[in-house]
């Protein structure tokens, strides 16, 4: 990260220092992006008029049954890295000319920090659903390696990640690498359970 004046560059992109700062703490907490809770919104209110319901300018529909044709490599939005994909370089543009939402002056600091987030962390759509039928959540607390404790239900694994539902009902999926020995093994052995 590089200050200068008023901006501070975080990975080539240039924020305010006080977008920077908002972006840094939330990049800091153990708290994952929800995409129907947190992102989702955000698209519908700034981009479904010409990214959705069979208007898909520029091939682009971001509706969540769609949006999943536009992450990965070398496409729009790639996973783990917000300023490769043309998605957040349209969104954070200062040309009038290329920035979306075309109309009005953009989203807001805290919309942008969220969509970064999400693609920082993943990039995810899912919201759990395929978690093992008929399957008992197994309710407890998980410690990350930095000693954190969630008080959350188990719901699944899929891939490399945990599902949990915090005590607000929100679903998250968590990195199993990141919790500690004792909540890794849980998690594995509730997996194995679940085959």
């Amino acid at each position: 990260m590089a200050i200068s004046g008023e901006c501070a560059h975080i990975g080539g992109v240039k924020l305010p220092i006080t977008g920077a700062i908002a972006l840094i703490f939330s990049l800091l907490s153990a708290e994952a992006v929800d995409f129907g809770k947190d992102v989702l919104p955000i698209l519908k209110s700034h981009c479904f008029k010409c990214h959705a319901d069979g208007k898909e300018k520029g091939d682009v529909n971001l509706e969540a049954h769609r949006i999943k044709e536009h992450i990965g490599s070398g496409l729009q939005i790639v996973p783990g890295r917000p300023n490769s994909g043309l998605f957040m370089k349209v969104i954070q543009s200062d040309d009038p000319e290329t920035r979306m939402p075309p109309k009005g002056s953009g989203l807001g600091e805290k919309d942008l920090n969220i969509l970064k987030l999400w693609i920082t962390q993943g990039a995810e759509v899912e919201l759990g659903e395929n978690t093992a039928p008929g399957k008992e959540p197994l309710e407890g607390v998980w410690t990350n390696k930095s000693g954190k404790k969630i008080k959350a239900a188990l719901l699944g694994v899929e891939e490399d990640k945990a599902i949990l539902r915090m005590a607000n009902g929100k679903i998250y999926k968590y990195p199993i690498t990141s919790l500690n020995n004792e909540s890794q093994k849980k998690v594995r052995d509730f997996a194995a359970k679940a085959e």
